[in-house]
């Protein structure tokens, strides 16, 4: 099988990025680089022995297909705060390393899905240990409130549709955590391009579905649709807005630095300043009525100068950042996890 002649570098990598990011808080380049080249030679190598081991020009296109998909979505949830650029590296390193295609599926989504679920479950843990009753339930509330569930059930309705289409125009076959994921890509894309309520999107998006998709008509969609929904709720409520809190710092505005994740906005209204918690509109929370004076994912240089300058001007002199997390070690548990799958002929 292929994987055996990646597997050697899977666990060196791995290993060595697992260690040093949590020791020393960071990736080097020179690993994810001699990672990427070793893939390069040995699929060369392994095409050019011929037949003996599967590898067709078909195989390597989809292997570089899949690898680009990995770096442009590596780049995109970096672009949103997610994850570091060193993490984006080194998933695409992991990507190509990792030849399994199977069941329609690639190793790109595999990889993903198996890194996150593990995360999101580590937060969830941390989150409801960190947190006392009342909050949990001051939460909940909020996020069970009426028109919150409308329009939360209104986007999942209609997006998930459209992150599925996504998924079968690409040949791959989608599970509920990839179609929460590609969800969030979506949303987040038609929020940075247009500037108005999301709803009325996901509401024109709703109708189609209603008058274009026969499945919806089914027993077996609202089992699924209701589970979306739920996890959805889990990880907006937990993860993201109890996360939010729980999992940042407050740091001094003289002390910002380029590529930090604010886990603030601060906005500017009537000429005064005010600061809040992140929040996200899918699900009814107001978006600030004023102009925000930095990107909310991602501190760039001239965001830093910007508050900076206004130091004298704003009420307060801290910014919560959101706290930072060895990825590594994630990312190479979700690679081994996708390899074990792929032997068990689950994927």
């Amino acid at each position: 099988m292929l994987i055996y002649w990646f597997f050697p570098m899977i666990l060196l990598l791995g290993i060595v990025t697992s260690y040093e990011d949590i020791k020393f808080g960071k990736i080097r380049n020179k690993w994810v680089v001699s990672a990427i080249v070793y893939s390069v030679i040995a699929y060369a190598s392994l095409f050019l022995l011929g037949n003996a081991y599967g590898l067709t020009i078909d195989s390597i296109f989809r292997i570089a297909f899949n690898a680009m998909l990995a770096l442009a979505v590596g780049f995109a949830l970096w672009h949103m705060g997610l994850w570091r650029a060193g993490d984006a590296k080194l998933f695409f390193a992991f990507v190509m390393l990792v030849p399994i295609h199977s069941k329609g599926f690639s190793s790109f989504f595999t990889i993903l899905a198996a890194t996150f679920v593990p995360i999101m479950t580590y937060f969830l843990v941390q989150i409801f240990l960190k947190t006392i009753y009342g909050e949990k339930l001051s939460h909940f509330k909020r996020a069970l409130n009426p028109k919150n569930m409308l329009r939360m059930a209104l986007f999942i309705f209609g997006i998930s549709w459209l992150a599925q289409i996504s998924l079968n125009s690409l040949g791959l076959r989608g599970n509920i955590f990839l179609l929460l994921l590609i969800m969030y890509l979506l949303y987040n894309f038609v929020e940075k391009v247009f500037r108005f309520d999301f709803v009325y999107i996901a509401l024109a998006v709703s109708l189609a579905r209603i008058l274009f998709d026969k499945s919806i008509y089914t027993f077996s969609f609202l089992p699924g649709f209701l589970a979306l929904l739920l996890l959805f709720l889990i990880v907006r409520v937990f993860i993201v807005s109890m996360g939010m809190k729980y999992f940042s710092n407050e740091v001094q505005l003289s002390q910002l630095r380029e590529g930090m994740i604010p886990a603030e906005v601060i906005f500017r209204r009537s000429g005064r300043y005010f600061k809040r918690m992140k929040s996200f509109s899918i699900i009814g929370e107001a978006k600030s009525k004023g102009r925000l004076l930095f990107n909310p994912d991602v501190l760039g240089k001239n965001d830093i100068k910007r508050l900076k300058s206004l130091q004298k001007r704003l009420p307060f002199r801290t910014l919560r950042i959101q706290s930072t997390m060895p990825f590594a070690p994630f990312l190479f548990s979700g690679v081994i996890l996708t390899i074990i799958l792929h032997f068990l002929n689950i994927v």
